[in-house]
């Protein structure tokens, strides 16, 4: 078994379709700071903060395995 942990999923919040919020660091992100944290290996999780639902899948393309 392995002892390495997953890393945190960072939650971020979209607003008025394409306005990405991250609660944690308290500031709107841009395409290029989105493709930094994934490169990073941050983990992402999107709602929509009208509907609450999840859009990540709209925002992040699934990576090819």
């Amino acid at each position: 078994m392995s002892s390495k942990k997953s890393p945190p999923i960072r939650h971020l919040r979209r607003y008025g379709g394409c306005r990405l919020y991250d609660p944690e660091s308290k500031v709107y992100l841009s395409a290029s700071d989105l493709e930094h944290l994934i490169r990073q290996g941050v983990r992402i999780s999107v709602r929509e903060v009208e509907t609450g639902q999840d859009v990540t899948h709209e925002v992040i393309p699934p990576s090819p395995h």
